[in-house]
């Protein structure tokens, strides 16, 4: 029992991780209507900014981690994705990865390909002991702050304006400018939450395994099951589908250990059923179009 316990909560604490990522995603394509396949690099360079001022204080590389990556998110939505309004999806997901690629070479070129340091910082390498269970401090610290971003972004949603607004323009875009919603601030605000995520995820990431590397941005795209999962519109599904995804990759590793590295496809198969069963997700819905 207290070993189902242990990898549970390690379940748990990836699961937080995976689920910012997909909110990152997740917002980006419900104001923007594109699947941004940069926001991976974001989440890797974010981690890397922080790795390297951590020595420094891990404050402060979070705060110019968090300053450098909303305002990379924002410059990219002005000056690319914003010059190709009214272009077909395939130009605008090509222009994202062509993004994503240009990130991965610049992080090359800046830190090399080698693992480097941690984003631990004060999150610590000790142990909270409950019972017979060894809870690590990063990963407490992990969800802890996950779910304070979480109870963040709601109340944003609920109870400011700019929230509010978003909210509309997500549901439907053409009335959301009837009723005089800027949809370029829409976008704006949203490519700069995507960013901040992006950050937090980052952190937790570097943390979880003790080290950044390039293999990030491969990691940061396991979220695909979890948006796939969720519902891809929906940001409450991108939560449901990240824990769901870490609790899969976690528990698999620990009671399926001996088909080695079959724990890595769990997501995927349960992709595959949502998929069958519920093609919108589970918390998706379908858009029934008049023809």
């Amino acid at each position: 029992m207290d070993n189902f316990l242990q990898l549970t909560f390690q379940g748990m604490a990836l699961g937080c991780v995976y689920a910012l990522i997909g909110l990152g995603f997740v917002m980006v394509f419900k104001s923007s209507g594109v699947f941004n396949f940069a926001h991976p690099v974001f989440v890797m360079i974010s981690a890397y900014i922080v790795a390297a001022l951590v020595p420094h204080g891990f404050g402060w590389g979070v705060l110019v981690a968090l300053v450098c990556m909303a305002a990379l998110a924002i410059v990219c939505e002005k000056v690319i994705l914003r010059r190709l309004a009214g272009r077909s999806l395939y130009v605008v997901i090509m222009a994202t990865l062509g993004l994503s690629v240009m990130g991965q070479a610049v992080v090359a070129m800046a830190w090399g390909v080698n693992p480097r340091g941690s984003t631990e910082g004060p999150m610590g390498r000790g142990v909270l002991r409950v019972g017979g269970v060894a809870l690590p401090w990063t990963g407490v610290w992990i969800i802890t702050v996950s779910l304070v971003l979480l109870a963040v972004l709601w109340l944003f949603f609920q109870k400011t304006r700019y929230g509010l607004a978003l909210r509309a323009a997500a549901d439907h875009h053409e009335a959301a400018l009837a009723q005089g919603i800027n949809m370029r601030w829409v976008q704006t605000i949203s490519w700069g939450i995507a960013g901040v995520l992006a950050v937090a995820a980052g952190v937790f990431l570097g943390a979880f395994p003790r080290r950044v590397s390039p293999d990030m941005v491969d990691t940061a795209l396991g979220a695909l099951p979890a948006l796939v999962i969720g519902g891809f519109g929906s940001l409450a599904g991108a939560v449901v589908g990240g824990m769901s995804v870490g609790l899969l990759l976690v528990l698999g590793s620990g009671y399926l250990a001996e088909y080695g590295g079959v724990h890595v496809v769990l997501p995927y198969v349960a992709m595959l059923l949502v998929l069958t069963l519920r093609p919108s997700g589970l918390f998706g819905h379908h858009e029934a179009e008049r023809i």
